[in-house]
Formats: C-alpha cells, structure tokens, sequence
C-alpha cells in the first residue's frame, strides 16, 4: 500500500470517528437519592399529619417537687394555676381527671409530693394503663432536680426519687400504653432514658450535654398550654409535636430577652427508643403528632 492510500484510509477513520462521537448521545450524570429520613431531615422536621390523632380525654397528673424558696413557690403556685387553668378551660379535661402534687388540699391540692405520694401515683398510672383502651395519660414533672451518677434525683420534701426508681415505678404498664411525661426540671434527660418504652411519649426539658441550670422551660411550657399559636395549623388539636415546638421557641424567647446564652436544649422522643431529639427528628415529630389535646374551638387553616 501507498502512502497516498494510507493518507485516505487515515482520512475515512477520522471522519468515522467524528461522526459517532456527534450521534453519541451525552453522558448522563449520576444522581444519587438520599433515604428518605435524611431528606426529611434536611428539610423540615415536621412530618405529615397521622391519619388518626389520639385526643382522648386523658388523665393528668402534675408532681411538683420541694420549691426551695419562697420565690419559686409563688412561682410554680403561678405556673400550676395557669395549667389546670389551660387544661379545665382550653381542652376541657374535667377536674377530676387531673390530680396536683404540691400542697396540702386545705390549698387546694391532692396533697405534697412526698417520695410516698409520688410513688403511689405512679403507680396508680400503671393500673391505668393496664385497663382495656385506656385513656392517655399525661405526667408533668416540676420543680428541681441534681444529677447524680448514672441519672438525676427529683428533689422533695424529704428523701427524693431517682428516674431510675420513677422509670421502674412504670415497668408494669403494657406497651404501646399510651404515656406522655413532660419533664421540665434541670438534669431531666436521665427521665427519657429511664422512662421510654414503645407506646410512650417522653420530653425533657434538657439534653445530655446541658450542665446543671434551672430552666425556663416550665413557664415556658405553661404558656404553650395557653397560646392558642401553638396550635400552628389551627385545627382545634394540639398534637404534642406542636407543644413541643412552641415551648422551645417560648424558651428561646425567654432567653433572648434577658440577653442570656441558651443553656438548655430539649429533647423529645416519640418513638420510645430512648433517644431524644431536639428539631425534633421526622422519627419522634411522626408519633408524637398522633397524640394531642382536643381545644374546645379551632378552624384549620391549612388542607
């Protein structure tokens, strides 16, 4: 062969070539899909509305420890007030379904918080639940507490309870019972620890890694109660995803008022795994929207 027929058979390649390479269709990139809990994650920490919501009438119990001082017993004497009144009036739960731990009953009362007392009544929660169908029932713990090695001490008048002994003073309810527990006291994460199991709802007021404060949640919490705003889609429910959500931003406000650094950071665990969250997680705000308060008005605002 030539080097002329060499040149033309180089030629014809190179136009062979070119061709394909302009009917080529363009490489597609490579996408690739997060899960969808991270997506969620990423996104909003609200999850979708529960097809069913609880908003049986439940039974309260509210156990308020030893105050300490004069200052604070007019305060949590403020602050329990205004939670039975919200409880009475806003969601309608009759006064006897509501039992208060605090103070003599000549004061109005079921009587002091005693380590006694709090027992009992722990106890009485888990025969509760242990009927058929039961109502919810929903525990609010306020007052003190220190930390001690592996959990924390709910301080009252006289010898205190551990959350290791109020977690085992619940053992006996079923699960999947339904039990919401608000505690609202400094070095309360050892509560959701001690206290979580399938079926429970469990907040506490602090996490893990926040030192040993008191906090502002309680008022916080009691205002949340009473703002008809925490009911964001104003559907006549305060499921408890959005009691959580409005107490923490009441908390941040309270502390951007005063100009303080936030020293508390709450965390809600709606799953009963025992790990709390603080946006919350799409895999604690999901069951935690499927329990709530019924309000005696409400117009939804969103479809």
């Amino acid at each position: 062969m030539n080097v002329l027929h060499c040149l033309v058979y180089f030629g014809l390649f190179l136009s062979s070539a070119a061709s394909a390479q302009e009917a080529a269709p363009p490489p597609v990139p490579e996408v690739t899909e997060p899960p969808p809990a991270a997506s969620a994650a990423a996104g909003n920490s609200t999850a979708p509305p529960p097809s069913v919501i609880d908003v049986r009438i439940p039974r309260v119990w509210i156990f308020n420890g030893t105050p300490g001082d004069d200052e604070h017993h007019l305060f949590y004497e403020r602050n329990l007030a205004s939670l039975r009144k919200s409880l009475t009036e806003r969601f309608a739960i009759p006064p006897g379904h509501i039992t208060v731990l605090y103070g003599p009953k000549s004061a109005g009362y079921d009587g002091p918080c005693t380590r006694e007392a709090l027992l009992a009544e722990l106890g009485k929660i888990t025969a509760h639940l242990q009927q058929p169908d039961a109502s919810p029932a929903w525990v609010i713990l306020q007052g003190h507490a220190n930390a001690i090695t592996g959990g924390a001490m709910f301080n009252l008048p006289g010898p205190d309870v551990s959350t290791r002994e109020a977690g085992d003073a619940l053992k006996a309810a079923p699960a999947g019972a339904p039990l919401v527990v608000l505690a609202t006291t400094a070095c309360s994460a050892p509560f959701l620890r001690s206290m979580a199991a399938p079926g429970r709802f469990i907040v506490s007021a602090t996490s893990p890694a926040d030192r040993e404060n008191e906090t502002e949640f309680p008022a916080a919490l009691a205002g949340a109660f009473a703002g008809a705003d925490s009911d964001a889609n104003g559907d006549g429910i305060l499921t408890l995803t959005e009691l959580f959500q409005a107490t923490t931003a009441g908390v941040l406000k309270l502390y951007e008022s005063g100009n303080f650094i936030v020293k508390e950071h709450a965390e809600l665990d709606g799953n009963g795994d025992g790990r709390g969250t603080q946006r919350p997680s799409p895999e604690d705000a999901g069951p935690a929207s499927a329990i709530g308060l019924k309000t005696t008005g409400g117009t939804k605002k969103f479809d």
